[in-house]
């Protein structure tokens, strides 16, 4: 893969996720190449200074789009917030050693909280459009129901991909939720009724910094090697 270069790139598409979150759709050039799991700098056109890293929720499979999903929050989102289908944005990428090849031949457990899901997502839409034979276990942990970002693709994968099945759980159901899963935090417990194999796994962690420091801590407890845990810290 080519050294990270800079692509002025179009959004051609703002998509409503939950209430607070939304997925700007970007055009995707030829040669604009990634790994499911890497990151992008992005920034304004008029502004070299002010820049986030946003991870890249859909998949290099994904021909002509990239998807970045974020929530509202601080002064740079509320600024995309503003943006529309036809403005520009700038693109500088891609970066990070947290991502998912096909030589990694190993069951993959992908945990997340929050936004955490959406390296995850690329990770998850790349092995079904490939039909790679990776067993997947996906537990994704989120305040409320309609906190789950992309929770009917999700459910849907299970339908695509026979390697594929998940878990959700609130951390905060109300009554009025009519929630009927998994409640609570992500804790040994909920680890480990739900990974077959803690020693041979592959894992990848993206979330808070308390969510994914507690999870590494609590997956090494149970049996599972430091070398194959790879974390990302999801954050404004």
């Amino acid at each position: 893969m080519e050294k990270a270069s800079e692509h002025k790139l179009k959004i051609i598409g703002v998509i409503d996720e939950t209430h607070d979150t939304k997925t700007f759709r970007i055009e995707r050039l030829p040669g604009i190449d990634f790994f499911p799991g890497q990151f992008f700098m992005v920034r304004f056109p008029n502004d070299e200074t002010f820049k986030r890293a946003y991870s890249i929720a859909s998949s290099p499979t994904d021909k002509g789009f990239l998807d970045i999903t974020m929530n509202l929050i601080g002064e740079f989102t509320k600024k995309l917030w503003e943006c529309k289908a036809g403005d520009y944005l700038i693109f500088t990428g891609p970066y990070g050693k947290f991502f998912f090849n096909e030589d990694m031949k190993q069951d993959l457990v992908l945990i997340g909280g929050g936004l955490g899901i959406t390296p995850l997502r690329s990770i998850i839409r790349y092995c079904a459009s490939k039909n790679l034979s990776n067993k997947i276990k996906l537990i994704y942990s989120v305040k409320t129901p309609d906190a789950i970002v992309f929770k009917d693709e999700l459910e849907d994968f299970k339908e695509k991909n026979s390697n594929y099945d998940f878990v959700f759980t609130i951390t905060r159901p109300e009554p009025e939720h009519d929630w009927n899963g998994k409640t609570g935090r992500v804790d040994e417990k909920l680890l480990s009724n739900n990974i077959e194999d803690m020693e041979n796994s592959l894992f990848f962690l993206c979330g808070p910094l308390e969510f994914v420091k507690d999870t590494r801590a609590m997956l090494e407890k149970l049996g599972a090697k430091k070398e194959r845990i790879k974390a990302d810290i999801w954050g404004e």
